[in-house]
């Protein structure tokens, strides 16, 4: 499997680009998009279903055409449907996909489903406030109590798959006023860097600002006040308890269909204060309980913190909406997208105000720090709302042979990619069981500091499965298996008072480090520590008298060896040691055996307790 798709990735994209552009170049006058055989009747109307009335051609047939599209219903399911069928499959041949950040936040929502659970109960403790990140905590709470962790884990990300391109589909059916196949094809950018990075909070966010844009959008074009007001108040609290992005996502796209009104009547002369006072108060009352919420939450009093900015990693990121762990297929899909965008640029149908929100994202892509307030990887998701906007909010108009020429297309791009995603995670379940076998005999309460091997190369070392070309490292956050599997503390949790719903309780607060990666292998040989290194990993500080076992992952070879770390299991992913000390500087471990009572169960989803005592651990030693 992994053969062939490797093949398609580089022996035919050569090929493939030339025949792009080459039919791309004979385009005759264009009319509408398709992707499907329903669609092809109506194809040199549907760009203008929806349009503002002086954007529309007088064509009563062109209208005819429209509505017996809107009516053939079951062809358009049907290739949605085949489309969910093929961005799911991925998420069946692996339990723990290697994506950045979503085991940390798995750990998360477990201790969250589990606040009673005998040992974690004991480090950590459910912290529900008013947070702008809420989202993804509630929802996984309340799965992961009914299902297995890892059955759970794979829905939550399924939904954060499928919620762009839903939001997507519905921004463009109000807009346009009918169903068309393009706003599928926003399965094209489905696996994107920000998925492959773990920000489910994000990418759930996102399908909501969409549809809460979609429901203001219509009840405004019905001329609706009060109700428009209403649901975007509804879609303000929905969004910003789920990302704060989302939140201003949500009112760019509003914003900029109302300024477009405003240009509209500026442009005809018939503008009036009133006109502008009916745009903005609606918009600010509608943003009111989220301005409310914001002040009230934590996350509203952090400091202001801005990262650096670096002109290359802006053009890396460019990729971003169609980055996946193969540079070749990366680069395929962007040029395919640039190419089609390019050979319909003179007739293409926008949202009102979408040239607007498009402008300021890129202004935010261009100007935007690498890290803001704790918010990471501006750009990348600038970048991933472009792209979305640029399916949600506009109609190719296309004649029937290069419209079924670019739904072939798109549609085997969209195949190939979750095929390679699927190919790629099959590859991984080898660095998942390496990582499994070295935790196995980690016994529950254990204290276990993660260390990885690859910082210097985190973005294009071998091998690839591990990398998200040019931007971050797969792997860092699957030590977090060590809470869920083991039930043993880890230091690098995701609980920040100011963005996460969950407390580290004493001691285990002052041994842990939110919101920060692995210490580097070689900086944990090279001890005394700076004080620089101290300030981004403070759990350093006395390391061998507060941990029980260190794991490191993903290691160079050759690399150095601590002194006073006996090694239990030497795998090539995953190798842990135990941490030696005298008896006299060991930690107090009453409280550990209390928090671990002998016929102790864990709870479903979790390997703790199969093999967790020490005598397990024994038998790891070589």
């Amino acid at each position: 499997m992994l053969v062939a798709v490797h093949l398609v990735a580089s022996g035919f994209r050569v090929r493939f680009i030339q025949v792009f552009l080459n039919a791309a170049a004979r385009l005759p006058i264009w009319s509408s998009w398709s992707m499907g055989r329903a669609f092809q009747n109506a194809l040199r109307a549907s760009g203008q279903a929806g349009l503002p009335a002086d954007a529309r051609a007088p064509d009563q047939d062109a209208c005819h055409h429209v509505q017996l599209m809107c009516e053939a219903a079951w062809p358009w399911l049907a290739t949605a449907v085949a489309l969910a069928i093929v961005l799911l499959a991925p998420l069946l041949v692996i339990d723990v996909p290697p994506l950045t950040d979503y085991p940390n936040h798995l750990a998360r929502f477990f201790i969250l489903a589990h606040p009673d659970d005998p040992v974690l109960s004991k480090m950590y403790a459910p912290h529900w406030t008013i947070l702008p990140n809420l989202g993804m905590d509630v929802i996984g709470a309340g799965l992961l109590r009914v299902t297995d962790t890892h059955t759970g884990g794979r829905i939550l990300l399924a939904l954060c798959l499928l919620a762009p391109v839903g939001g997507a589909v519905v921004y463009h059916r109000v807009a346009f006023g009918c169903r068309s196949y393009w706003p599928l094809a926003s399965g094209l950018v489905a696996y994107n860097a920000a998925f492959f990075m773990g920000f489910m909070n994000f990418l759930l966010s996102l399908g909501l600002a969409l549809v809460g844009a979609a429901a203001w959008v219509a009840l405004r074009r019905r001329n609706r006040p009060g109700w428009k007001t209403l649901a975007g108040a509804i879609a303000a609290v929905a969004t910003f308890f789920t990302h704060i992005f989302g939140l201003a996502f949500l009112f760019l796209l509003i914003g900029a269909e109302e300024a477009a009104e405003i240009r509209k009547r500026w442009s005809s002369g018939t503008a009036t204060a009133h006109d502008f006072m009916q745009a903005a108060i609606p918009i600010l009352v509608a943003l009111a309980p989220a301005a409310v919420l914001y002040r009230l939450s934590p996350f509203g009093d952090a400091a202001t913190s801005l990262g650096a900015w670096h002109a290359i990693v802006k053009l890396m990121r460019l990729f971003s909406p169609f980055t996946i762990p193969d540079i070749n297929l990366t680069i395929v899909t962007a040029v395919a997208f640039i190419v089609a965008m390019f050979a319909m640029r003179r007739h293409l149908a926008f949202t009102p105000g979408l040239r607007l929100a498009i402008a300021v994202l890129a202004i935010v892509y261009i100007a935007a720090p690498l890290r803001m307030k704790g918010g990471s990887h501006i750009d990348l998701r600038a970048a991933v709302m472009i792209a979305l906007l640029l399916f949600a909010g506009v109609q190719p108009r296309i004649a029937r042979r290069e419209a079924m020429m670019f739904g072939v297309v798109f549609a085997a791009l969209i195949l190939v990619r979750s095929a390679y995603v699927a190919a790629t995670w099959m590859d991984s379940r080898d660095d998942l069981a390496d990582l499994r076998a070295a935790i196995a005999g980690v016994e529950p309460g254990a204290r276990v500091l993660a260390a990885t091997g690859s910082t210097e190369e985190r973005t294009m070392a071998p091998p690839a499965r591990r990398t998200l070309p040019g931007i971050y490292r797969l792997t860092y956050h699957l030590p977090a298996l060590l809470l869920v599997e083991r039930r043993a503390f880890w230091p690098l949790l995701f609980a920040d008072p100011a963005q996460q719903p969950v407390t580290i309780l004493p001691p285990f607060d002052r041994m842990s480090h939110s919101l920060t990666e692995p210490i580097d292998w070689k900086v944990l040989a090279n001890e005394p520590f700076s004080a620089e290194t101290l300030r981004w990993e403070r759990y350093l500080v006395d390391w061998r008298s507060n941990f029980d076992y260190v794991l490191l992952i993903d290691p160079k070879p050759g690399f150095q060896a601590i002194e006073k770390l006996s090694p239990l299991h030497d795998g090539q992913f995953a190798k842990l040691y135990r941490v030696e000390r005298p008896d006299a500087l060991a930690p107090h471990r009453t409280g550990r055996e209390a928090v671990a009572p002998s016929g102790y169960t864990a709870p479903a989803g979790s390997a703790a307790g199969s093999s967790g005592s020490a005598s397990a651990i024994t038998n790891l030693s070589p």
